[in-house]
């Protein structure tokens, strides 16, 4: 097990990461402010109106979190163990030091999510996930990426502008203006997936658990590589509607993450992304480095 270095886990950020924060609060926190003045200054309630969302949200999330607890199973050393030790291993590699809980909820779908609000947090990992990445070592590293991309994404910190994009959301004058939030966090889903691999050190697993989160766990072994490339190129070359399509996402296009996720690989684990792309013809290994973002 190797602890991560706080300069080995700042590799793993998004190069425009820190720009995109920055944006953010320089545009939308007096955004944010104006428009509840604007909204109910005559009151007031500016303060109370702040605080009413903030206790609402942790309201809700925490009844969200009980009925996990009544109506899930809870990741320990009890139940599913194997995922409790790559938890544990994780958080001792990260350095992260907090509390985070762990859900399994039967569900038909291949996904898992990270909330966090306060004190509470918690990942949720959907059991189509989990069973297909129980059975061996290399399936157990994928679980691993899984893990490591939402503890890595909490020692970012990485819900900072949380409290902001509430305040967006509950004003409809000014709910346009996550557009200054939004590219800050596509770019949090970037450096999580690149997180997830320097934890693991494995490029090819961490990609296939990847393809899992795309189609599933048995259309994952289906995917060509040189179909992602044609997809990245239809999203280059139609670029003025790509831009409309993720411009009010929290969530960048997945072959976007994909190409990203390769693009880290080729700069921290150079050899292993070699072997990965071996097989392909030059021209498509050309086109491949035209296409990876810039690290």
């Amino acid at each position: 097990m190797e602890i991560i270095t706080t300069e080995k886990f700042e590799k793993a950020t998004y190069p425009n990461e820190s720009n995109r924060f920055n944006l953010a609060m320089l545009t939308g926190i007096p955004i944010a402010i104006l428009g509840l003045i604007l909204t109910i200054a005559s009151f007031g309630l500016i303060l109370i109106y702040i605080g009413v969302i903030v206790f609402f949200v942790w309201f809700s999330l925490s009844i969200a979190k009980m009925n996990l607890v009544g109506n899930s199973v809870k990741v320990s050393s009890h139940n599913f163990p194997e995922i409790f030790n790559i938890y544990t291993e994780v958080k001792k590699e990260l350095s992260y030091t907090k509390e985070v809980q762990i859900y399994i909820v039967e569900d038909g779908s291949v996904n898992a999510f990270l909330a966090k609000f306060f004190k509470t947090q918690f990942i949720v990992l959907n059991s189509e996930l989990v069973k297909d990445m129980l059975s061996n070592k290399d399936k157990l590293i994928q679980m691993k990426w899984i893990i490591a991309r939402f503890v890595g994404a909490l020692k970012a910190k990485h819900f900072k502008t949380t409290i902001l994009k509430l305040i967006f959301e509950n004003l409809e004058r000014i709910k346009i203006f996550n557009f200054f939030l939004l590219p800050y966090e596509r770019a949090t889903q970037y450096t999580g997936d690149n997180i997830g691999m320097m934890v693991t050190q494995n490029v090819e697993q961490s990609i296939v658990a990847f393809n899992k989160l795309m189609v599933g766990n048995d259309l994952s072994l289906k995917i060509e590589f040189r179909g992602i490339l044609d997809q990245g190129k239809m999203l280059r070359n139609d670029s003025f509607f790509s831009f409309l399509a993720r411009a009010f996402s929290s969530h960048p296009h997945l072959i976007n993450r994909y190409l990203n996720l390769l693009a880290y690989a080729s700069k921290e684990f150079p050899e292993q992304f070699d072997k990965y792309i071996s097989d392909l013809d030059n021209e498509t290994k050309h086109n491949l480095f035209r296409m990876l973002p810039y690290y």
